[in-house]
This record gives C-alpha cells, sequence and structure tokens, in this order.
C-alpha cells in the first residue's frame, strides 16, 4: 500500500470526525445554549439579592457545560485510542524495513476507528 492509500483512509477519518463535530454542534450543543440562555433571562428577571441571580445563571450553565466535558472527555478517548494504534504500527516498523507494512497498519487502524466512530456518534448526540 501507498502512502496515498494511507492518507486516504486518515483524511477520511479526519472529515468523519469533524462532520460529527458539527452534527454535534447543531443538533445538541446549540439547543442547548439556547435552553441557557432562556434560562438565564429568566435569572435576570428575579428580584432578589445580586447573588442569587448569579447562582441562577451558574445553574443554568450547567447542564451544558457537564455535556460538553462528557463529550470532550469521550473525543479525547477516541483520539488517544487512534494514537496508540498508530504508535504499535511506528513499533513494528522499528523492526522491518518495509515501510509498506507501516502504511497498511496505519490505514487499517483509521479503517477501524472510523467504524468505531460510527458507534460512538449515538452516545455523543445523547442530550444528557
Amino acid at each position: 500500500m501507498s502512502g496515498g492509500v494511507q492518507l486516504k483512509a486518515v483524511q477520511d477519518l479526519q472529515s468523519q470526525l469533524a462532520k460529527v463535530m458539527e452534527e454535534l454542534d447543531h443538533k445538541v450543543f446549540r439547543p442547548q445554549q439556547k435552553a441557557a440562555f432562556q434560562c438565564s433571562i429568566k435569572c435576570t428577571d428575579l428580584r432578589g439579592p445580586q447573588e442569587e441571580m448569579h447562582a441562577c445563571l451558574a445553574k443554568c450553565g450547567e447542564p451544558i457545560q457537564r455535556h460538553e466535558a462528557a463529550v470532550m472527555g469521550e473525543l479525547q478517548e477516541f483520539q488517544h485510542r487512534v494514537q496508540r494504534c498508530v504508535q504499535q504500527c511506528q513499533d513494528k516498523q522499528a523492526t522491518s524495513q518495509d515501510t509498506g507494512k507501516f502504511d497498511k497498519c496505519v490505514s487499517e487502524c483509521a479503517v477501524f476507528y472510523q467504524k468505531e466512530l460510527s458507534s460512538l456518534k449515538p452516545q455523543l448526540m445523547k442530550k444528557r
């Protein structure tokens, strides 16, 4: 396999990941942000002390912050798994002079993790 095939598989994985992130933004995070802003507007109508309004505002933002942190954690773990796979390819390459094996290995990593991303996507898209 040539570097072009390896590069295509990696580019496909990157493209798929970018699409998932864009879909998350539009279908999950933006609606959650809208809800947080609407909640925040209600907080400004409170007639109590400033501290009460600030506590209300903080509470409005908590759900989206928790969800974003959970999603980012899952995505970081996914990226670490991809990196470990590529590292294993590099380790195998250290004992071989055949660069084609490295290209094939990295391509297999990318193809495998494209499938993994497809199964991870529903978890990421859940509104928490």
